[in-house]
């Protein structure tokens, strides 16, 4: 398949959508992660036996809110493509969008491979 054929351009597309939903699943579940981690945190914090543990605690949990806060830049990064396809309406036009892909790399293949006249007529003998 050429690198600039239609069916290479709709695959890229169709790819960059799937990245973006996958990506967005992916830092959505951490960041969920990390707000439930919190109260780990809080609670080590409270039972701390002294300021040195206490200060290992916050250390974790000054990692944590940044790990957090980078997962939630890639939730608010993809969001809007995400959300976008999965209006019903806007779903339906990316399903229609993957037969298209289909159909496309059937017809170049079709003209890119060897082919063969087949006479319509036969001709007296």
């Amino acid at each position: 398949m050429d690198k600039n054929s239609p069916a290479a351009e709709l695959e890229r597309f169709l790819n960059f959508v799937d990245a973006c939903s996958q990506e967005y699943k992916n830092a959505y579940d951490k960041v969920n992660e990390e707000d439930r981690r919190v109260q780990d945190f809080l609670h080590q914090m409270e039972f701390a036996k002294d300021q040195a543990e206490r200060n290992r605690v916050a250390t974790k949990l000054q990692k944590s809110r940044r790990s957090r806060r980078q997962n939630k830049d890639l939730v608010k990064r993809n969001e809007k493509v995400v959300l976008f396809f999965l209006e019903e309406k806007n779903r339906g036009a990316l399903n229609r969008m993957r037969q298209l892909l289909g159909q496309q790399r059937k017809e170049e293949e079709y003209l890119s491979g060897e082919r063969i006249y087949k006479p319509r007529v036969k001709e007296p003998e």
